[in-house]
């Protein structure tokens, strides 16, 4: 544990700090117009946003089936539930970076409020990475579903119905192209269960290195 790297990381973040984790989907055969095959489309994200007391507000969407393209929908509560200032922190910069670029692409009326979205990105994963924090628990790895039990065990995916991206993802993708049997209101109460404990484990791994 490298105390003095992990202090400047926390240091330096900005509260408000909105946590951020999108859920994407694909398809070989483009469902909406203006996608193309394969293609991550977003259709869910969670935001936890934490002031600097600790006091948190939890925003979330997620997608109707209903055909329609969700993107507009997405893309405009996003840019409200993040407000203007603070730090976006998301868990592998890279993933929510990009989903980003490709809905100004598919937006460009909406560059500015996006861009300036991106301009606040900053990545949890860091201090994991680069080893800043490093525990034998963690397996080698730095991947949020290896550094979540290791640093609190008690905190869990186990005991949720939807336990990871790729199953968030192939059952969502089931459901707009009509083809999911299970039940549809159940379904979508697992959906944002899953993808709010991914940034309720960012607030939560956050306080572990801000005690350090």
């Amino acid at each position: 544990i490298d105390k003095e790297a992990i202090q400047k990381f926390v240091g330096e973040l900005n509260y408000p700090i909105c946590h951020l984790d999108f859920e994407t989907f694909a398809s070989a055969v483009p469902v909406f117009n203006g996608s193309r095959p394969y293609q991550q489309l977003v259709f869910q994200y969670s935001l936890h946003i934490e002031q600097k007391d600790g006091q948190l507000d939890h925003r979330e969407y997620l997608a109707d089936v209903n055909g329609k393209d969700p993107r507009v929908k997405f893309i405009e509560k996003l840019i409200n539930d993040c407000g203007d200032s603070g730090d976006v922190l998301v868990y592998n910069i890279g993933f929510e970076r990009g989903k980003l670029f490709d809905l100004i692409e598919f937006s460009p009326k909406h560059n500015m409020p996006i861009l300036k979205i991106i301009d606040r990105l900053k990545d949890l994963m860091v201090p994991f990475r680069d080893r800043m924090y490093y525990t034998p628990q963690m397996q080698g790895s730095y991947s949020i579903k290896k550094v979540l039990p290791a640093l609190l065990p008690e905190l869990s995916y186990k005991n949720l119905n939807i336990q990871e991206g790729g199953a968030a993802s192939n059952t969502f993708s089931q459901m707009i192209q009509g083809n999911f049997e299970g039940d549809v209101l159940q379904t979508r109460k697992d959906l944002l269960a899953y993808c709010e404990m991914d940034t309720f484990a960012m607030v939560k791994i956050l306080e572990v290195l801000n005690r350090v």
